[in-house]
C-alpha cells in the first residue's frame, strides 16, 4: 500500500512538472510573440488589459489545442492564441461578413488581411461565418468569447443570444470549453448603451444554452470602476472591471 501511495504521489509531481514545463514554454511562445517588429501598432497597448497567458492557462488552453475566437475583429486575440497553441495547434478567427466589409469604413478588413498575410499566422484560418451557423461542428478543443456577449444579449436579444451560444456549443468537441469574458454591468443602468452585462444574466445565459460554468476568474477585476462609464470612455477605456468565466460543455444535447 504505502509503495502505491508513493508511486502515486511520484505521478502526480511528474505530472505538475511537466505541466509547468508547458505553461513556461507557452508563455515564452507568447512574449516572443509579443515582440515581434511587424506587430499591429494597437496591440502592444492591449497587452497589460488582456493578460493573454494568464488568461489561456486558467482556461486550461493547451498546445496543440484547436481554437476558436468567436467575433475576432481586429484579431489581437487570436494572435496571441496563434502563439499559445504553437505550430502544432489551429486557430479559427471567425468573424462577419459584415464586421469585415462595413464596419469602420473597411478597417478590420484591412487589418486581418494585414495580420493574416504573407502567411505571418501559419497555424489561423480565417472563418467568415455569422454567429447563428459557425459550423465546426466537434472540432474544436475551446472557443473564447471576448467582450461581445453583451451585444448578443442586449443588441440581438435574448432567444438569439442563445441561438448563438448553441452554435458555439455545436463547434465545440465533447467536455469542450468556451472562455467568455465581458464588462460588468449592474442592475438599474443602461448597461446595453455602456456596453455592459450583468454577470448573473451570462450565467443563465450559459446554462440554458447547454454549459457549466466550472470557474471564475478575478484577473481583471477592477473595484474602482462604478460602472457607470460607457466602456470606451478614457476615463476607464482597457481598464473596466470585467469577469472571466471557464464554461464546459455539458453532455446534454
Amino acid at each position: 500500500m504505502k509503495i502505491a501511495i508513493a508511486l502515486a504521489s511520484l505521478f502526480l509531481i511528474t505530472n505538475l512538472a511537466a505541466h509547468a514545463d508547458e505553461w513556461q514554454a507557452m508563455q515564452e511562445r507568447i512574449e516572443r510573440q509579443m515582440q515581434v517588429a511587424d506587430r499591429h501598432q494597437f496591440d502592444r497597448r492591449r497587452d497589460e488589459a488582456r493578460k493573454p497567458f494568464a488568461t489561456f492557462r486558467f482556461l486550461g488552453l493547451r498546445e496543440g489545442m484547436v481554437v476558436l475566437d468567436v467575433g475576432a475583429y481586429a484579431g489581437y486575440t487570436t494572435e496571441m492564441l496563434s502563439a499559445a497553441v504553437g505550430p502544432s495547434g489551429k486557430v479559427y478567427m471567425q468573424n462577419r461578413e459584415e464586421v469585415l466589409r462595413e464596419y469602420a469604413d473597411g478597417y478590420y478588413d484591412r487589418t486581418v488581411a494585414e495580420r493574416l498575410g504573407n502567411d505571418r499566422l501559419p497555424n489561423v484560418a480565417l472563418h467568415v461565418r455569422e454567429y447563428d451557423d459557425i459550423g465546426l461542428e466537434g472540432q474544436v478543443d475551446m472557443a473564447f468569447l471576448g467582450n461581445l456577449i453583451h451585444d448578443f444579449y442586449y443588441r440581438d436579444g435574448e432567444a438569439q443570444a442563445l441561438t448563438f451560444l448553441r452554435s458555439i456549443r455545436k463547434a465545440l468537441k465533447p467536455r469542450g470549453v468556451l472562455g467568455v469574458m465581458d464588462h460588468v454591468g449592474v442592475a438599474g443602468r443602461d448597461n446595453g448603451s455602456l456596453h455592459r452585462i450583468e454577470p448573473g444574466i451570462v450565467r443563465g445565459l450559459l446554462r440554458e444554452a447547454g454549459f457549466d460554468i466550472e470557474a471564475e476568474s478575478g484577473l481583471f477585476r477592477n473595484p474602482d470602476d462604478d460602472h457607470s462609464l460607457m466602456v470606451y470612455a478614457d476615463e476607464i477605456y482597457l481598464e473596466t472591471d470585467r469577469f472571466l468565466f471557464q464554461a464546459r460543455k455539458t453532455d446534454s444535447n
